[in-house]
């Protein structure tokens, strides 16, 4: 079972069945000890209340490595990939499991994945452990150009030079999406997946904070923000 422990100023969320873990800003806790029907929670000196982990919850316990996919581009990615109905899914460059921890709640589906920085994978099956999804995400610590791409229909790539992992001749039918930083490398991907014989979409990432006054809600007068681009591909009957 997952479930979320919080108060007024913390919030952690972990299964309990994940045994002896290590939880950042919480130390080594016996997960099983755990359960839904204590109403309140001593460790150490902090009380907790319990209930059932959320979507939300897993997002924000989520042990930080690299910046991770947040929920609402999940959401449009697993629109683009048709996830719900796609039996398994290849990610190249699973982080520490942002992407797919969340896909397999959200979507049901199974993923294979690649990375290959060593600090990040053993973070990620670690994730994996905490958050119940050992059964849906094979884990592989190997460079992403080693998966057999044609054995997939949806493809989801997590690096600035995605096209690099698509230079297989690909056959039968394709679902590929990937989140970019720049303007260059989204218009790249994209003539790239056009050439190889993609649909492609191109949607633009731009979070505006707004502001609450008395007079009412607007935007932010002056703010910064980060800015990437989803751009997903379909392709039906490739022939190589």
């Amino acid at each position: 079972m997952l479930l979320t422990l919080y108060n007024d100023k913390e919030l952690f969320s972990f299964s309990n069945k994940a045994g002896l873990l290590y939880i950042r800003d919480l130390g080594n806790i016996d997960t099983g000890k755990f359960d839904i029907t204590q109403r309140e929670v001593e460790i150490g000196s902090r009380k907790f209340r319990t209930r059932m982990s959320t979507l939300s919850d897993i997002s924000l316990s989520i042990e930080r490595g690299p910046q991770i996919v947040v929920p609402k581009d999940i959401s449009q990615i697993g629109f683009d990939l048709d996830l719900p109905f796609c039996n398994k899914m290849l990610e190249i460059g699973g982080g520490v499991g942002g992407f797919s921890i969340l896909a397999v709640h959200m979507f049901k589906v199974k993923v294979v994945s690649y990375e290959i920085d060593n600090e990040y994978f053993e973070i990620f099956r670690k994730n994996i452990r905490r958050f119940e999804a050992e059964d849906r995400i094979e884990a592989i610590n190997n460079d992403g150009r080693e998966a057999d791409v044609n054995a997939f229909d949806a493809i989801f790539i997590d690096n600035p030079e995605p096209w690099s992992f698509l230079e297989a001749n690909l056959q039968g039918r394709k679902k590929v999406s990937s989140i970019l930083p720049t303007y260059s490398q989204a218009e790249r991907f994209s003539r790239f997946l056009s050439k190889k014989g993609f649909l492609v979409s191109v949607h633009q990432l731009i979070d505006v904070p707004i502001k609450i006054s008395a007079m009412g809600m607007r935007p932010e007068t002056s703010f910064l923000y980060h800015t990437g681009f989803i751009v997903s591909g379909v392709g039906e009957n490739l022939d190589g």
